[in-house]
């Protein structure tokens, strides 16, 4: 009886050993502390090192990510008050092996698996991720996104492990102060590159005719628009020194612009598509006015407002 129990000790001894093959685990992040930037980076790949001790052999293991303050890998983001960009973390750079963590792992395409192997007292095996954040729209609100990503690194496989470390990195996301106008025909799309747009009335310079066009604004901490008139908020005749009246309309409302004036302002974000403002110029009397061509200048300036 008493040697039956001496080889049960023996046993459960021996196995102690083995299940010790890899030891002294930890993992250090390359980058605790990335920062990110509307106009800047928006996407970069980090490096997370894993280190134990093999005197005893190989040993398996796998990272998990967490989603920070979010409550799902398919909604991770940064946060501001209750503003959010959304981010996303994966072991490749193309973004198709998203990292999760439990209880949404199911195999190694949910984390990063790899193994430690070779008889050294301080082996090491490098890994990488990528964090991309979403620029689908780049307007939303101006100032500092953080959150908090944990990685955990587990020994052992998927359906039998062992957590033995985890460390945490601060995401930081910046988005300055913008705002941007495009001005296009009626019913166009912004575009940046078009800051400048003629209505011609051609042959139809006469008293009542009207002539529209669009300023799309885009912006993410609020905006006024200004405007102002080169001829005092008159056309002049070119070659000539006639001049005629004209009403300038945004939105509705009609502005005297022959200086400096703000025409429109708003609070907030714009929609990622720009917020518009419909532009009418009505042709004032022309009776009696010399015969030719005639043109003013109305110059725009946005600013953010808060």
């Amino acid at each position: 009886m008493k040697l039956i129990v001496g080889l049960l000790l023996a046993a459960l001894t021996f196995a102690g050993v083995r299940a010790s093959a890899c030891s002294s685990m930890g993992l250090i992040l390359a980058q605790p502390a990335p920062y990110f930037q509307t106009g800047g980076t928006m996407k970069d790949t980090f490096n997370v090192t894993v280190f134990g001790n093999t005197t005893q052999g190989t040993c398996n293991y796998f990272l998990t990510f967490d989603y920070g303050s979010s409550n799902s890998y398919t909604n991770r983001s940064v946060k501001k008050g209750s503003d959010v960009w959304p981010y996303q973390i994966s072991a490749d750079n193309a973004g198709l092996q998203i990292l999760k963590k439990f209880p949404d792992v199911n195999s190694c395409s949910d984390v990063i698996c790899d193994k430690l192997q070779g008889s050294t007292f301080y082996n090491t095996k490098t890994s990488s991720y990528t964090v991309a954040f979403d620029t689908a729209n780049d307007w939303r609100s101006a100032g500092t996104y953080l959150d908090t990503v944990t990685v955990r690194l587990y020994q052992g496989n998927i359906s039998n492990y062992t957590l033995v470390a985890s460390q945490a990195f601060l995401l930081t996301f910046g988005s300055p102060k913008k705002a941007d106008l495009s001005v296009v025909s009626s019913g166009g799309a912004f575009d940046l590159s078009k800051t400048t747009h003629t209505i011609n009335f051609g042959n139809n310079l006469t008293t009542g005719a009207q002539g529209t066009a669009d300023v799309i604004v885009k912006y993410n901490s609020g905006y006024n628009l200004y405007a102002w008139s080169d001829n005092g908020g008159k056309l002049k005749q070119v070659n000539g020194t006639d001049t005629i009246d004209y009403t300038f309309k945004i939105n509705g409302t009609t502005y005297a612009i022959p200086w400096w004036t703000q025409i429109a302002t708003q609070t907030g974000t714009s929609p990622a598509s720009g917020l518009v403002n419909p532009v009418t110029i009505i042709i004032g009397n022309t009776s009696g006015k010399a015969q030719g061509s005639y043109s003013d200048t109305i110059n725009l300036t946005i600013q953010s407002s808060q």
